[in-house]
């Protein structure tokens, strides 16, 4: 990549000096929701001419212009700790991957934490899946960022053990991959890391995981089979906590390329329309996924 725009910095910024503190001081996930839903509205920027369409599972739909109805779609997880976000905080940058690829997408809405914990958010990403299969429409492509990255090696995994149709592609932005092992430790000691601090993990494991232990398999992908899933590229930025289970994923999956990214924030994506860095990040993951239409 090229040297950081005044507008990556501006945003590395915000995510050290105000965000971090957000995550580190505020516990109640009803709060951060808001919060979340604020900043993304205002830090991303839709492509010109798309209106997301909210479906009857509160997922939405992204089909820019001149790209036909029934075009191949990609399923998009949205992070958040499994206990913030929705297919509308995620919006531009869904919206970005559409227009890149010039492909449809669908952003899959899932149940959060505390409110419902493990194995709700799975439950409901896995029917999502199932149901464009169903449709006839099965996804060309996943993708996912954070705890929605997570979510997607878990639907892929399912797929694959279940004898469903795989995508041809999946792309993966800072997943997690690993709740055990100390994630507070991991996190506390990633000094470059920019956004998230070490009680939030901690936080999350509590009420997304409560009386589940976090080594296995259907909740930490990294303690499962990671074989014989599609080509996978994995963007993280190259300091933050999350980028060592990008690593362990990449090498697990063997048909995986990762790609670090210096001086950004974890999922900066979330800034397309605005960030150069997240719009060229984006263009990169379109050009993975149409590389294997």
């Amino acid at each position: 990549m090229t040297e950081l725009s005044f507008a990556d910095r501006f945003f590395v910024f915000q995510a050290r000096t105000l965000e971090r503190a957000v995550l580190r001081f505020v516990a109640p996930q009803r709060v951060l929701r808001v919060l979340f839903a604020i900043s993304t509205r205002l830090g991303g920027k839709m492509p010109r001419g798309m209106i997301p369409i909210r479906d009857e599972h509160d997922g939405l739909w992204f089909r820019p212009d001149g790209v036909d109805r029934d075009a191949p779609v990609i399923l998009y997880i949205h992070g958040g700790g499994f206990t913030i976000g929705s297919p509308r905080t995620h919006a531009p940058l869904v919206g970005a991957l559409a227009k890149a690829t010039g492909l449809r997408a669908y952003a899959a809405r899932y149940r959060l934490a505390p409110e419902h914990p493990f194995p709700a958010a799975r439950d409901d990403v896995i029917a999502a899946y199932e149901r464009l299969v169903e449709a006839g429409t099965p996804p060309v492509a996943i993708a996912g960022d954070s705890a929605g990255g997570c979510l997607a090696l878990s639907v892929l995994q399912h797929a694959r053990d279940a004898g469903l149709p795989l995508p041809k592609a999946a792309c993966l932005i800072g997943p997690v991959a690993d709740l055990s092992g100390g994630i507070e430790e991991r996190f506390a000691g990633a000094t470059n890391e920019l956004l998230i601090p070490p009680e939030w993990p901690a936080r999350i494991e509590q009420v997304y995981l409560p009386g589940i232990h976090p080594t296995d398999p259907i909740v930490s992908p990294l303690h499962g089979d990671l074989t014989g899933l599609p080509p996978t590229l994995i963007q993280a930025a190259e300091g933050e906590a999350l980028a060592q289970d990008s690593a362990r994923v990449a090498e697990a999956m063997g048909d995986a390329t990762l790609d670090l990214w210096p001086g950004l924030m974890h999922v900066w994506h979330l800034h397309a329309g605005f960030m150069p860095s997240a719009d060229g990040a984006i263009g990169q993951l379109a050009d993975f996924i149409k590389a294997r239409l």
